[in-house]
This record gives structure tokens, C-alpha cells and sequence, in this order.
């Protein structure tokens, strides 16, 4: 309860978003200074009148002020209750003077009687507005530092040092030349670049850094400033910073008497005596490579890395549970069929795979776990998974802009998915297989469970499955033991040729379009964008799990997975794959990046990856390796940029004041490269579930670049393909509302007729264009050599090779 003295007064904000990706970052610092969390609405909401905004706003400030009044009447305490409204304008991309940019941020400025703050775009649009000129900058600054000096005394500056340290997105700046006498320049870089304008009669300010970015010093200050200038009270020194961590997010005390259920997920603990990961594959083969639908979310390396908490705990199944089910999605059919056991698909047109996994999950939501205490030494099971969903989200199944009749990149990308179809290469945009039974390996506390869900009336049929389980797995550990896991057995060559991939775009386009997207930077289009290719090779691989166990052993990774579909219905040769229930494919990733993880309790953590170079030859020079990528300003830039739009998506959706940053920019080593990676966390609103986290933050920005809006509108200009499988994520979103996703990279994904992996890099305005295309490649390597290896037996280049031009088929 909001305990208020006679006369208090409270701020809320009004935010206006121009498309922005870290908006959200700036609702969060507002929400913690001012005690309310904002109103946010899109520049272009209302059809972009700002009359009508502020009219609605209004209506939410007295909503507000009885809402307080009624607390303050309840808590006993005198006096009226004061709502004080100020302005807040974005960052965003494009410029100030283009209505479809800035929206009625314009009006806005001309209009508001209160306050008013503009970040960045908002900055800019307040010179702009007031007559002045929006130029490029000297230098285009997109998540780098820079020290900026407090040119003169300001309400908005106060408890700040003169000199300070601050983020910069930007490519324009306002023009000193043309400055309106309306306004004077309250800070400016050591070079002179204006950083900051305050109007000289109204309250209103702008700052062309970012004071919400991580690495900004002083933000907190700075909205706490606006907010006292709100409320005309006297400057305070403020007491929040970005933390590495979070002690204390206050959660209500849930009841303890559970719902009646008739629905438990029972797990038992088998003393099998190992858990290496050649008796993973051991079991994975024995227990459910014969399945049509299996899954396998294999942490592949954690023979190297046990006390890694990334690497804990592998999962295996398959869809022959009775309670069993397989929904996929075409993204351009909009067509949603779910697959059950010896009956017809149901087709759907009406729903989307996500709201369909909360429709079902919400029917387990007081699954009660049976957990034999006897079991284990733990008092509650050790992993997240209680089953529930396991399977992927491909690029385009959220965002994919297919429906944007004004995007002219549309019909060229639908024309593209059509392609798939008619190749007979159609892999779903997602696939979610429920599995009511699974196989977990702790590889920390060596040991395995197994663990099904149960109704009243497939209770004996699951406990007879786990019992049956048990006991072959004791048998393959006592096999795998006295064999002394012995070496794979290689598999004979497929073909005598190399391989050759061809991409999708030739390395000529793919230099342009490099080119393309820093003229779109310097113009201030985007900040900074993951552009990607397609590679694919005309190559039958008819065992895929085989080539899988030589992807896992040649380059393990933390959250690789094996996930298959293969079903024993043909696919008839005159129809089109979706009018078929059924398709074949299998997707082997090696992916060595989190997108993200949900626990039970509501705890949200994502890694971005950023920053990528091989490992060196011998270790002197794999560690000078690893420090010049800690170092490299342009990688460096990427990182941090990446890491305050997930802080961002977070959130959309995060209990205030609990998104943090434990990890910035720390270098991780994978077998075959050395990475640089953040670690972002928060803890999930009360009011948002795990599906709610999904559509905040899918695709990951990693694989999108930022602002994310306008940046995979650009994308789908530029690639003019669709990414599929790659660049979406792969995982389990459980019963209890928990999830564990990883980002498809370093992953191949076979058809009957072909391979194809993703690969790309992100281009900022420090990019090369040749760095970056080799970056592109160096991505693709262990993945390609294993490929080349499995089918002719032969390493490096006389394996496989990636061609620098597109693949001439025939007609």
C-alpha cells in the first residue's frame, strides 16, 4: 500500500515509444523513481493525434488519483492526494522531421503544458521542432562511450559532476549552427557535440545520450531530477544504479492448499552409476531413436564443463506417451495442426502456437509432483522440466511482418516459402512436441530420473513405462561400463565428392548489402543489424542421429539438441507438404548460446552472444585471442547494444526495478571459438505468464539487431529468404510455467533432399565488410567440416566447402 503524507504528490508518466528498443529500459528506471509505472503508448497510437492521447492520458491520471485517494482513506491519513504529469519521449529510429519517425511527438512538444523530457530522437525533435537542424554526426556512435561535460548550470544536472561518463546511439545530431534562440546547450562531449538542450521559458529538456543504457553513469539521477522538477520540490541525490544484483523483489505469500488435480507428474531417480555423454547416446539409442517423433536436448559438453550450470541436465523422449500430442505451424498458411496418435490432424486457422501452448498448459496448472523423498538427497526435484512442451519456434513464427501489406519485401519472402513447399524441403516455422514422459541426466550429481504425467486412468500404464525404463537403463549402464566406451564406429562414405554448400546470397551481395546497412546506420535507420545468409548443399543424409553423435563429439556445446520428425506416412509426390499431417526433418544444433530461461518462480535469464573468434593453435595464443576480443571496441559495441535491448524485452514483462546485468561482456571458450556473452536477468510480473515472456522478447535480439521493429524490417529487405528454423529457439516450455530455450545457431537442419544451416554476424558501423563476411564463415566452419567429414570421411576442404556464389539448379 502507498502510505502518503497531507498534500503528497505523485508522477505519473506519460511515455511515448517511437519504436524503440529500449524503451522499456526507460519505463523501468521511471517506474522506480517516481513510485507509478508510466502509461506507454506508440507515437503513431490514436492515429497519431495528440489531442486525443493526452485526453486519454488524462482519464488515467484521475483513474490514479482516486485510486490513491482511496489507499490514503484507508491508511487513516489526512490531506488530498496530487497527481503531477510529465512527458517522455523515446529513443527511435529515423529522423525527427519524418511524421512516420516521430509521430505526434511533434505536436507534443508544440502542445504539452507540463514537463517534457526527449531521449535521443525525442532530443533532437525538440531543436527540430523549435526550427533548428538535425544533421549526421561527425561520427556515428552506437553503443560506445563517451565523457560529456555539463556546459551550464541545470535543474536536470544536479547532484551530477560536471565531467561523466555516458552511452551513445546515434547517428545525427542537432546542428549548433542552426540552434533556435529558444533553447540553450547544457552539455556537450569533450569535442563539442551537443549532448544536452533545455528550453529556456518552458520545462522542457533533451539529451542525445542514453541515460537508461547500462553503461550510462548517473541515469537515475537524471530522471529523478525531471521527476523534482515535476513536482517543483527541491533536487535530491539519488540512490539507485544498474546493479549486478538484485537481494530483494517482494512476491505475495502464495496459499499453500493446492487446487484439486487430477493430473501428477511422477519422477524416480535410477542409480544407473553413470551419466557420460557416451552413455547418453547409449540410452538415446536404445530407448527412442526408433521413434517417429524423439527429441534430445543434449548438454554435449558437459563431460568438460560438470560444474557448469548451463551443462546440467540433459533431456531425452519421444511422442509414444498416451498423453502425447504434436502441434506445428506454417507461418504462411497460418495453419495450426495438431498431431495425436492414430487420429486425423486438427487444422486450425484461428490460433497461433503460442496462445494454443497456454491453452493446454493451462489445463495442468495444478499438476501435483510426486517426488519420493528417498530418491535423491534433494527435498524437491533438481531440474526445471515437468513436462510439458518440447520442440521450436522458428524466426518468423512471431514478428515475421507477413501481414505489413506496405513492406514490399513481403511477397518476395511469401514467394520464397512457397518455393520450400513445392521442393519437397517443407520444414514447420514450429514444432512442439508434448511429451507426458521423459529421461533426465543430472550431469552435476551424477544420476538419472525418469519422469512421466499421469491421470487417474493412465496411472498403471505410466508407472509401468518408468518401471520398464529403469530397468534398461540399469542394463545399458552395466553394458556401457564393461565395454569401456569403446570409439564410434565410423560411419562408411556417402559420396566420394566434397560437399558444396551455396548461399543463399553470393559473397558479392552479400558485401553489398554490408554496405546497404551501414549507409542505413549513418542515415539512422537502425543501430545495428544481424544480417545473414543460407547455406545449403543438395545432400541426402539418411540417418540423421548418426551425423548428430559426430556434430556432439567434434563440437560439443551446452544447449545442443537432436529433434526429429519422422514419420512412417510417405509424403504423397503430387501434394504440397502442409495438405500432408506429417513431414520429415531433423534439426542437429550445436548452439552455445541461452536465448532464454524461465523458472518457476518466475526468475528470467537470457545470454547474448556477441563477439565471436576461433581458438588459437597453442594456449599463449589462444589467450591473446580471447583478451583482444575482450577488448575490441567494435565487438565490444555490439554486445553492449544487444544487452540493453534484451534488458529492454525484459522489461516489457519484469517486476520493476528487477531486471539486472550479473555478467557484461565476459568472454566464454566453446570448443571450436571463444565468445563474448552477457548474462541479463529479471524476475517475471506477476500478472505475465511464460507465453507473455515469449512474445516480449522472440526472436532474440541477438539474431535481430536493434531497434528491433524497424531492424527485421530491414532484414526481410535485405535477405529477401526466409530464416526458418534458424535464428528462432529450441527447448522446453514446461508445465509449471517454466522454460528453457536455446538461439538455433551452429545448427543444420536436413530434409530428405538437402542440408542447410544459417550463419551471420552483426554489422554495426565499426564493421569491415571482409571481417565480417569471414566472421559469417568462421561461424559455419565446424558444422560445415563435420557435414564433409560424415559424407565422404574426409576433413577440411576436401570434405566440404561453402561456394562464394548462389547454386545454379536446373529448370
Amino acid at each position: 500500500m502507498v502510505m502518503l503524507t497531507p498534500r503528497a504528490t505523485r508522477v505519473l508518466t506519460l511515455l511515448i515509444d517511437n519504436y524503440d528498443s529500449y524503451t522499456y529500459n526507460i519505463f523501468q528506471m521511471l517506474a522506480q523513481v517516481n513510485g507509478v509505472a508510466p502509461v506507454v503508448i506508440k507515437n503513431d497510437d490514436f492515429d497519431g493525434q495528440w489531442p486525443r492521447a493526452w485526453a486519454a492520458f488524462a482519464q488515467r491520471v484521475l483513474a490514479l488519483r482516486a485510486e490513491l485517494e482511496a489507499e490514503n482513506s484507508d491508511s487513516d491519513a489526512d490531506g488530498d492526494v496530487l497527481v503531477a504529469c510529465n512527458v517522455v519521449l523515446s529513443p527511435g529510429p529515423g529522423h525527427p522531421a519524418e511524421p512516420g519517425d516521430f509521430g505526434m511527438c511533434a505536436d507534443a512538444i508544440r502542445e504539452s503544458a507540463v514537463p517534457l523530457f526527449g531521449v535521443c530522437l525525442g532530443h533532437q525533435g525538440l531543436a527540430q521542432v523549435y526550427g533548428g537542424d538535425v544533421v549526421n554526426a561527425p561520427e556515428v556512435m552506437h553503443g560506445r562511450t563517451s565523457r560529456i561535460l555539463v556546459a551550464e548550470q541545470s535543474g536536470l544536472f544536479a547532484f551530477v559532476p560536471s565531467e561523466f561518463e555516458v552511452v551513445r546511439y546515434h547517428s545525427l545530431v542537432v546542428s549548433p549552427k542552426t540552434l533556435p534562440r529558444e533553447l540553450r546547450v547544457t552539455a556537450r562531449t569533450t569535442d563539442g557535440v551537443i549532448m544536452a538542450l533545455e528550453h529556456c521559458t518552458k520545462p522542457q529538456y533533451g539529451v542525445q545520450f542514453h541515460p537508461e543504457a547500462v553503461c550510462s553513469t548517473f541515469g537515475y539521477q537524471l530522471f529523478q531530477n525531471f521527476r523534482d522538477i515535476t513536482t517543483r520540490q527541491p533536487p535530491t541525490k539519488c540512490l539507485l544504479s544498474h546493479d549486478g544484483a538484485v537481494t530483494a523483489v517482494p512476491r505475495p505469500v502464495l496459499p499453500t492448499t493446492a487446487s484439486p488435480t487430477d493430473w501428477s507428474v511422477h519422477v524416480d531417480r535410477v542409480a544407473t552409476g553413470t551419466v557420460a555423454l557416451g552413455f547418453a547416446q547409449l540410452a538415446f539409442d536404445a530407448l527412442f531413436a526408433d521413434a517417429e517423433r524423439s527429441f534430445w536436448l543434449d548438454s554435449s559438453n558437459a563431460d568438460a564443463a560438470a560444474s557448469q550450470a548451463t551443462s546440467r541436465f540433459s533431456y531425452m523422449g519421444d511422442g509414444r506417451g498416451p498423453l502425447s500430442s504434436c502441434v506445428e505451424y506454417c507461418v504462411l498458411t497460418n495453419e495450426l495442426r495438431v498431431h495425436e496418435a492414430g487420429a486425423a490432424p486438427r487444422v486450425s486457422h484461428d490460433c497461433d502456437v503460442l496462445s494454443y501452448v497456454r491453452e493446454i498448459t493451462r489445463r495442468f496448472q495444478s499438476l501435483d509432483v510426486v517426488w519420493r523423498e528417498e530418491n535423491a538427497s534433494h527435498e524437491t526435484v533438481p531440474f526445471s522440466f515437468r513436462g510439458g512442451f518440447v520442440g521450436f519456434l522458428g524466426y518468423e513464427v512471431l514478428g515475421s511482418g507477413l501481414d505489413d501489406d506496405r513492406d514490399t519485401s513481403v511477397a518476395g519472402l511469401r514467394d520464397a516459402m512457397r518455393q520450400r513447399l513445392m521442393d519437397n524441403e517443407y520444414v514447420p516455422d514450429a514444432s512442439l512436441l508434448f511429451a507426458d514422459r521423459a529421461v533426465v541426466f543430472d550431469h552435476h550429481d551424477q544420476c538419472v530420473y525418469t519422469l512421466c504425467i499421469s491421470s487417474t486412468q493412465e496411472h498403471d500404464t505410466q508407472k509401468a513405462w518408468q518401471r520398464d525404463v529403469s530397468t534398461r537403463l540399469l542394463e545399458l549402464s552395466r553394458q556401457y561400463r564393461e565395454a569401456r566406451a569403446p570409439a564410434p564406429e565410423p560411419s562408411p562414405p556417402l559420396q566420394s565428392d566434397a560437399v558444396v554448400f551455396y548461399p543463399s546470397r553470393s559473397r558479392e551481395q552479400y558485401l553489398q548489402d554490408i554496405t546497404e546497412v551501414q549507409r542505413l546506420i549513418h542515415d539512422g535507420e537502425t543501430y545495428e543489424v544481424c544480417l545473414t545468409n543460407q547455406l545449403r548443399a543438395s545432400l541426402a543424409l539418411p540417418d540423421p542421429l548418426a551425423f548428430y553423435k559426430v556434430l556432439r563429439r567434434r563440437n560439443p556445446a551446452p544447449y545442443a539438441a537432436f529433434y526429429r520428425s519422422n514419420p512412417s506416412q510417405p509424403v504423397a509426390a503430387t501434394a504440397t507438404p502442409v495438405s500432408q499431417p506429417l513431414s520429415t526433418y531433423a534439426i542437429c544444433c550445436s548452439s552455445p548460446e541461452r536465448f532464454l530461461r524461465v523458472a518457476a518462480d518466475g526468475w528470467m535469464e537470457s545470454k547474448p552472444i556477441k563477439g565471436t573468434r576461433r581458438r588459437g593453435l597453442d594456449a599463449v595464443e589462444d589467450d591473446a585471442i580471447a583478451k583482444e576480443l575482450a577488448a575490441c571496441p567494435k565487438d565490444r559495441a555490439e554486445n553492449m547494444m544487444i544487452a540493453d535491448l534484451v534488458r529492454n524485452d525484459f522489461g516489457r514483462v519484469a517486476a520493476i526495478g528487477s531486471v539486472h546485468v550479473p555478467q557484461l561482456m565476459v568472454v566464454e571458450t566453446y570448443a571450436t571459438v571463444h565468445q563474448l556473452v552477457t548474462t541479463v536477468r529479471a524476475l517475471r510480473a506477476e500478472h505475465c505468464d511464460v507465453v507473455d515472456v515469449l512474445r516480449a522478447t522472440f526472436p532474440g535480439g541477438s539474431m535481430t539487431g536493434a531497434p528491433k521493429t524497424r531492424t527485421m524490417q530491414i532484414i526481410r529487405q535485405l535477405e529477401r529468404q526466409p530464416r526458418g528454423v534458424y535464428s528462432g529457439a529450441l527447448g522446453f516450455i514446461s508445465l509449471d510455467g517454466s522454460c528453457d530455450l536455446n538461439i538455433i545457431i551452429r545448427t543444420a537442419v536436413l530434409t530428405p533432399h538437402s542440408v542447410s544451416l544459417g550463419s551471420g554476424g552483426a554489422i554495426v558501423a565499426l564493421s569491415e565488410s571482409d571481417d565480417e563476411y569471414d566472421e559469417m564463415l568462421l561461424k559455419t566452419r565446424a558444422l560445415v567440416q563435420a557435414i564433409g567429414s560424415f559424407a565422404t570421411g574426409r576433413d577440411g576442404a576436401e570434405g566440404a566447402t561453402v561456394a562464394t556464389h548462389t547454386e545454379r539448379r536446373q529448370e
